[in-house]
């Protein structure tokens, strides 16, 4: 079948002008989305709770919204649909049948403006892992080798996405669980700042400390500002608040960044890992085409990258996180969680966490905040406006084989500082599986990112660079 022909191929925003221009129905166009999960889904299995009639009848029903009819996925995790299952991947949560009562603030904000949810993606229990290989739902493949990871923990979101299943789909990133999987997956993932996107209203150890967010994987720049411009600001009871953007995302998409001073990292500043030489290189191109286009670019980066992303007084914390997420879970299906619901690793982080003191649980969050502190600053003090990373020192792993290295090296850090970063799909190896490259911007800078993303869109296109499985 043709891009002309199939309208699942197209990104968001052109499958909005197609329904616009009565191309296709809304009802069509959720259709073909339907199909192609149904052909694609048990090879890759990505998406784990279809929505499908109740997508169906949203479509027979969408309103004229910019984005009528068009398809979208949410990851099980912090975000709900009412009437929905969720379990974020627990097994015992799973087995209970449970259904949420209400829908998040996203949710919301995407049915208001005329997208339609058609089901919900695979995750690591709980968002704890970097391989999208829970218990409760198996693996998922990644389009473009099914022998190897998508990463995780946003790894059914952005292996769907891949495989154009949907245009877009929601992620989290609380250490880089949006930024891996899209570089594994060779689509974009954003990571805004610290409050940008509400996660409410529920409330959950305020969005883990601030260091996770909530965005989406996409197949291009200008349907993630789409998306940023729907789902961002500020909402009742929300702990932390990114800076009004002055005017919509989608205007920084074409233009003029200026003039930018971009520092340049493709080693571990710990040392720890090795980064792969096709890692190493797609950054490096990516600076050279940085430079052609007129922006100063040199190595350089936070000295306070040597010391790690997160501080290991910090793991106590979150091990307080954990337990406190097993609690609510048990409040919510009136039993508490057992060591049988759980995986091992999500258990014995639970345990730990009930034996830390209410001084180490702060502690963890001063030490937080200290080192965020340090990574900032060369932003604002030393007058850098962009750092260039690879977005992982490795390509994916084969599927049940551990990482080579830590894998969120490059990304965690700006999970601890709260700064907005993107991951462009900019590069593949030899055997052409996609290679990511990271940009991080300064607080409450997504559209410095989003002008230069759109110039590197423009400059190292991807857009004709599709899996294997995305043409089955």
């Amino acid at each position: 079948m043709t891009d002309e022909l199939d309208p699942t191929l197209l990104d968001a925003t052109a499958q909005a002008a197609l329904v616009r221009s009565g191309g296709i129905s809304p009802v069509g166009l959720v259709e073909q989305a339907i199909g192609r999960i149904e052909r694609l889904n048990p090879e890759l299995n990505a998406v784990v709770i279809p929505l499908f009639e109740k997508a169906r009848a949203e479509a027979r029903a969408a309103p004229d919204r910019p984005f009528r009819g068009v398809p979208y996925l949410l990851k099980d995790l912090a975000l709900v649909s009412k009437g929905d299952p969720a379990c974020q991947s627990i097994a015992g949560v799973k087995a209970s049948g449970y259904r949420a009562d209400h829908d998040s603030f996203f949710v919301e904000r995407m049915r208001q403006s005329g997208f339609v949810l058609i089901g919900k993606t695979n995750l690591d229990e709980m968002g704890m892992g970097t391989s999208t290989n829970p218990v409760a739902w198996g693996p998922t493949r990644n389009p473009w080798d099914t022998s190897r990871s998508p990463g995780g923990s946003s790894g059914g979101s952005a292996a769907a996405v891949a495989a154009g299943m949907a245009a877009v789909a929601d992620a989290t990133d609380a250490s880089g669980s949006i930024r891996v999987p899209a570089s594994h997956c060779g689509v974009i993932g954003l990571k805004g700042t610290r409050g940008r996107v509400s996660v409410g209203p529920d409330a959950f150890c305020d969005n883990l400390l601030g260091i996770a967010s909530e965005m989406c994987v996409a197949r291009s720049v200008r349907d993630l500002a789409a998306v940023l411009d729907i789902v961002g600001g500020h909402r009742p009871g929300d702990p932390y608040c990114a800076p009004d953007p002055g005017r919509p995302f989608a205007a920084e998409v074409g233009a003029d960044p200026g003039r930018l001073r971009i520092g340049v990292l493709t080693a571990d500043p710990q040392g720890r890992s090795t980064v792969d030489p096709d890692c190493e290189a797609a950054a490096r191109s990516v600076a050279d085409t940085l430079a052609d286009l007129g922006h100063d670019v040199a190595d350089g980066s936070p000295s306070a990258l040597a010391e790690g992303g997160f501080p290991e007084s910090f793991m106590a914390t979150m091990a307080v996180v954990t337990a406190r997420a097993l609690e609510l879970w048990g409040e919510r299906l009136g039993r508490p969680l057992t060591e049988d619901d759980v995986e091992a690793a999500t258990w014995g982080a639970a345990q730990h966490g009930s034996t830390v003191s209410g001084t180490q649980y702060a502690a963890g969050v001063d030490s937080l905040r200290v080192h965020g502190r340090e990574i900032e600053r060369w932003w604002e003090e030393d007058g850098w406006d962009l750092l260039l990373t690879p977005t992982t020192p490795a390509k994916p792993p084969p599927l049940g084989q551990a990482d080579d290295g830590d894998p969120m090296t490059f990304t965690v850090p700006f999970n601890v500082s709260g700064q907005p970063a993107i991951s462009l799909p900019l590069g593949e190896d030899g055997d052409g599986l996609p290679i990511g490259v990271q940009l991080v911007a300064a607080h409450g800078h997504e559209g410095v990112l989003l002008r230069v993303a759109a110039q590197l869109e423009t400059a190292m296109p991807w857009a004709d660079r599709r899996p294997r499985l995305s043409d089955a």
